[in-house]
């Protein structure tokens, strides 16, 4: 029996699929005894298109999985997948008007959770936007560390108000750069798979309780994506009180209770990917460099829907 790891390298290793291989994908995917290694199949099956050439047959397994996928977590990295791959091969899928009615009908068929995967896309990319800001907010802020409270540091404050207030609406991956630097470890350097495993109690297992006890109260105040839970259990218990000392726990559970459900669990996973293009190793290009061109893809016209959606995810791509 395969584990989760060797699935997914399967399936993002592996140039041509034999007809065994379609009919174990659909067989692993529906499999509700272990939704985990269907999610493991769909993102090697997600990356094999991303990373390497256009492959029609792929891409129509990867849509005909999504109606009879066993769990959410499935369904869900299947969108996020789709929604990317439409980005990357909008040209091919544009020609291709059978595909087209097939994606189509996924993504109809899910318009909330489509919507708020490409909402969530859209702002995963904005982390650029926000590291420039904060290079600058400390370029402002540094030299008026010793001034706390003065005429000069709170005009500092005042000037960039309108962009903190900006930043708050939008719900931008601050856990980025927080999280950004624990991920070049042997972990994470080790396998591919490894940057995309579901989070389960069962790793804290092995900790001492203090320690088991503390990482549990920070993942159950913060909201953060799978693969940052596992950069904060490589991290050593003193950087971990260091960080938890920085938080407000209150106003992190707010955060979480604002963005909802659907938000929170589709934003994990385009944050992974996110993380995964962005920082690994084990890729050389990236999909979401392409999103500041999404309105002008066929993804745009299906899924954002009426003004105050085309509003919304406008914002997000300013």
């Amino acid at each position: 029996m395969r584990s989760s790891n060797e699935i997914f390298d399967f399936y993002r290793e592996t140039a041509i699929f034999t007809e065994d291989d379609y009919a174990d994908f659909m067989v692993i995917a529906q499999d509700t005894n272990l939704p985990e290694d269907g999610a493991m199949a769909v993102t090697g099956l997600t990356l094999a298109l991303l990373e390497r050439d256009w492959n029609r047959e792929k891409m129509l397994l990867l849509l005909r999985v999504f109606s009879c996928a066993s769990s959410d977590m499935i369904r869900e990295r299947i969108v996020v997948g789709l929604l990317l791959l439409s980005l990357k091969y909008n040209t091919i899928i544009r020609a291709d008007l059978e595909l087209q009615d097939i994606i189509q009908e996924v993504l109809t068929d899910e318009p909330e959770l489509s919507f708020t995967a490409l909402c969530n896309i859209a702002r995963t990319v904005q982390v650029k936007y926000l590291e420039k800001f904060n290079q600058q907010m400390a370029k402002d802020i540094m030299p008026l560390m010793n001034q706390v409270g003065s005429d000069e540091f709170y005009d500092v404050i005042r000037k960039h108000q309108g962009e903190m207030e900006r930043i708050a609406r939008m719900h931008l991956d601050q856990n980025f750069l927080v999280f950004k630097t624990a991920y070049y470890t042997d972990f994470f350097r080790s396998k591919a798979a490894n940057w995309f495993m579901p989070w389960t109690e069962e790793q804290l297992l092995n900790l001492p309780e203090d320690e088991r006890e503390q990482l549990q109260e920070m993942i159950n105040l913060w909201p953060m994506c799978d693969s940052d839970k596992y950069a904060l259990l490589g991290m050593s218990s003193v950087i971990r009180d260091t960080l938890k000392g920085q938080l407000q726990g209150d106003v992190l559970a707010q955060m979480g209770d604002s963005l909802g459900h659907a938000t929170i669990i589709t934003n994990g996973y385009v944050q992974q990917l996110y993380r995964y293009f962005r920082l690994s190793s084990f890729t050389h290009s990236t999909p979401f460099d392409l999103v500041p061109y999404l309105r002008d893809t066929l993804i745009y016209r299906l899924v954002v829907v009426g003004e105050n959606a085309k509003k919304a995810i406008n914002e997000l791509l300013v």
